[in-house]
Formats: structure tokens, C-alpha cells, sequence
């Protein structure tokens, strides 16, 4: 990331919850990016059908 960037706070999707289950305490809520950066989210989808992200690979920006 160059110096003139300027970074932006992305967003991870929201779980998708099994109606009894709770959200994991140790799932990814946010990062912070250059501008010439975009996320690739990691799901992990659990037995019971609850799905989350649980990591992120920061990745070049694509044109």
C-alpha cells in the first residue's frame, strides 16, 4: 500500500445463525484496507448449519 492511500474500515457479513445457536466469540468483525485493497472473507459452515466468517486474506484490488 503506498503512502497517499487512504485506509477504510470493511465490513464482515453478518452469520448465518441457526435460530438457537449464538454467534462465535472468536469470528472476524471488521478490517481495516488501503484503497487499492479489497477482502476475501473465510467461512466456515458448522454441523448444526451456523455459518460465520472466521478469517480474511487481504488481496490487490482488481480494475
Amino acid at each position: 500500500m503506498s503512502e497517499d492511500n487512504q485506509k477504510r474500515t470493511v465490513f464482515a457479513p453478518q452469520p448465518a445463525l441457526v435460530s438457537s445457536s449464538q454467534v462465535p466469540a472468536n469470528r472476524v468483525i471488521s478490517v481495516e484496507i488501503g484503497d487499492d485493497e479489497d477482502v476475501e472473507w473465510l467461512w466456515i459452515s458448522l454441523p448444526d448449519g451456523t455459518k460465520y466468517v472466521s478469517g480474511y486474506t487481504v488481496v490487490p484490488k482488481t480494475a
